[in-house]
Parts: structure tokens; C-alpha cells; sequence
């Protein structure tokens, strides 16, 4: 029974801390920041094609 507890702790954690990577995404892209980081020289073209 005590197992369930810890899994369950452990399952609480890594949903928490995906949510909060997706947040932190989707806030990002509404606001405008590239998601690569702004080098859009060396991003492969990723960024929309405005690479290099």
C-alpha cells in the first residue's frame, strides 16, 4: 500500500513539472521569443526561414 503512495507522489511531480515546461512555451511564444534561442543564423531555418 505504501508503494502506491510514493508512485503516486512521484507521478504528481513529473505531471507538474510538464505542465509547468508547457507553460513556460506557450507564455514564451505569445510574448514573441524565438524558440531557439534567437540565433536564427544557426537554427536550420526552424524559426520561420529567416536563417542564413
Amino acid at each position: 500500500m505504501t508503494s502506491i503512495w510514493g508512485t503516486a507522489a512521484v507521478l504528481a511531480a513529473v505531471i507538474a513539472i510538464v505542465a509547468l515546461v508547457i507553460y513556460s512555451v506557450v507564455r514564451d511564444k505569445k510574448s514573441g521569443k524565438p524558440a531557439c534561442g534567437g540565433d536564427c543564423a544557426h537554427c536550420g531555418r526552424k524559426c520561420g526561414g529567416r536563417g542564413s
